[in-house]
């Protein structure tokens, strides 16, 4: 739907006075995605996805008794979520 042009410039004048009143927040305010994801939204949604590959790929090493692969599916299942849970945790303790 549409804005009708008086609604844009009032939007438009909203957002000036919000950036000359807290200009910290017009710039978090900025930084949203604009689909609404959150960074540890998307976070888990990878964590869960690669968590279900890594167990996929697992159950394939292991029905062909081949080592390599199921190694590869331990590094997407257990490292690397674990390595995007410790990046996050890291970026909130600054």
């Amino acid at each position: 739907m549409a804005l009708r042009d008086e609604e844009q410039r009032q939007l438009a004048e909203i957002e000036q006075r919000l950036t000359k009143d807290d200009p910290q927040l017009a710039q978090r305010l900025a930084k949203l995605s604009p689909l609404g994801f959150s960074r540890v939204g998307l976070a888990v949604v990878s964590m869960l996805v690669l968590f279900v590959i890594g167990l996929a790929v697992i159950a394939i090493g292991a029905e062909l008794s081949a080592p390599a692969v199921w190694s590869c599916g331990i590094v997407l299942a257990v490292v690397v979520p674990t390595l995007i849970i410790w990046r996050l945790w890291l970026r909130r303790l600054r």
